[in-house]
């Protein structure tokens, strides 16, 4: 159950073929289309702008390694009953070792646009939608969640995930929107969801040499982070990722049935016409989830098995080889008296036979408490995370304050510990003090 995953340098330079250019003009140009077309039919217009500003500090070194702005403007339109739109954009400036991450491993079609070396735009959402009764489409960039469990990806494994701070993130997983379609309606009792994405965008990581660049050999085809590293292609796939999840309530609990066929999120590396290449071989999941509330606790389990999981096994030159997958995870949130919430988890994930550079099994656990204070104006947070078959993991202890209804403000502590061989290990002295502001309307 990777929570984290590798990259060495790649390429990031990309044109645009004739054709992804007119299909990405084309979907932008849809959505300002609609805005007069809509006025004439009882307009509804909906703005918001979140901004975030990120700083940190190493604990080790005392130097500032994190200094980010984000800027999330988003518009909403609707009209009638049944039509609605939404476009929402990413703007990102950094000047610090924890960047803005690498773009080599974008499809072409959903590439952000540099404003500068350290300053990008990318579309985080453009959608259409279109609503009647009980179903409703949507075409356009978005992003797909499938999973019950918090940050564990068992079967939640649809997206391409941002990676650029391995797990030291507000939320996890952070996903990549990608351009397609998506189906939802409800048929003899059972929620349907369909999707198709076409662009081929695999997870985002750090830049070589930034804080989160991956070290453990397990990410790296066996290769250990003091060898010599040579640069590496990005292969992105040409198919389409596909998914149906099937939802109905079984007594006091949801039950969902879940397929998804298409190119994995975390790469292997390849030799590809005699060069090394991060590829993204197609893989299928099949997963089911149960979620049931029971008074102030809310249970929640996943597993999900891929019959053909492709990892990289110990060798001179790197090879790969198809190995079946089972993932599963259980969780527990729990609102206990005087405003304390637990969420505790425990994840599995285990690949058959021997000789692979990651090992056969993964136990991932996480822990979280918060408690309210000032009538929910102040939270004290602390989670830890940890991989018990590394024996490493963090521990991050944090404080919020809700300002007022638009700003908040977060403090906190990422500790590492473990071999920089492990999952969570491999950041070890990466140990840093943060301060985040956040702004929304």
């Amino acid at each position: 159950m990777k929570v984290c995953s590798i990259r060495m340098r790649c390429p990031t330079v990309f044109l645009m073929s004739p054709s992804q250019q007119m299909m990405r003009t084309a979907s932008l140009s849809a959505l300002l289309v609609l805005a007069p077309f809509a006025a004439a039919q009882n307009l509804k217009f909906d703005v918001g702008l979140s901004v975030e500003q990120m700083l940190a500090v190493g604990l080790d070194t005392t130097d500032l390694e994190q200094v980010r702005l984000t800027v999330l403007p988003e518009a909403r339109l609707r009209w009638k009953r049944n039509w609605s739109a939404e476009l929402g954009l990413r703007v990102e400036a950094a000047g610090s070792d924890t960047g803005l991450g690498i773009l080599s491993t974008y499809d072409d079609l959903s590439q952000p646009t540099e404003l500068g070396p350290n300053a990008r735009i990318e579309i985080d959402t453009a959608v259409i939608k279109w609503r009647k009764r009980a179903s409703r489409v949507t075409l356009g960039k978005q992003t797909l969640a499938w999973g019950v469990l918090d940050g564990l990806q068992v079967t939640d494994r649809f997206d391409a995930v941002r990676r650029r701070e391995g797990v030291f993130t507000p939320n996890r997983p952070e996903r990549i929107s990608r351009w397609g379609m998506r189906l939802e309606t409800n048929w003899a009792d059972t929620q349907w969801d369909a999707a198709v994405m076409f662009d081929g965008t695999g997870d985002q990581f750090a830049e070589p040499g930034d804080v989160f660049a991956v070290r453990a050999p397990r990410l790296r085809a066996g290769l250990p982070a003091a060898a010599t590293q040579p640069d590496l292609g990005v292969a992105l796939s040409t198919k389409a990722t596909a998914g149906l999840r099937a939802q109905r309530r079984l007594g006091t609990a949801d039950v969902s049935l879940i397929a998804i066929r298409g190119p994995d999120t975390e790469p292997v590396i390849v030799i590809e016409n005699g060069q090394l290449t991060l590829a993204y071989p197609s893989r299928t999941l099949f997963g089911m989830t149960w979620q049931r509330g029971e008074g102030n606790r809310v249970w929640r389990l996943e597993a999900a098995f891929i019959p053909d999981q492709r990892v990289n096994l110990f060798s001179p030159t790197p090879v790969t080889e198809a190995r079946e997958r089972l993932l599963a995870g259980v969780g527990l949130d729990w609102d206990l008296p005087d405003s304390v919430f637990l969420n505790l988890q425990l994840g599995v994930d285990s690949i058959s036979g021997e000789g692979a550079v990651r090992p056969d099994t993964d136990v991932i656990t996480t822990l979280r408490l918060q408690k309210s204070f000032a009538n929910a104006t102040l939270r004290a947070s602390a989670e830890i995370l940890s991989n018990l078959a590394d024996g490493d993991g963090t521990f991050r202890p944090g404080l919020t304050w809700q300002v007022n209804d638009a700003l908040r403000l977060e403090t906190g502590v990422d500790l590492i510990w473990g071999d920089v061989d492990g999952l969570i290990g491999q950041f070890n002295g990466a140990d840093r003090v943060w301060l985040r502001a956040t702004w929304a309307r």
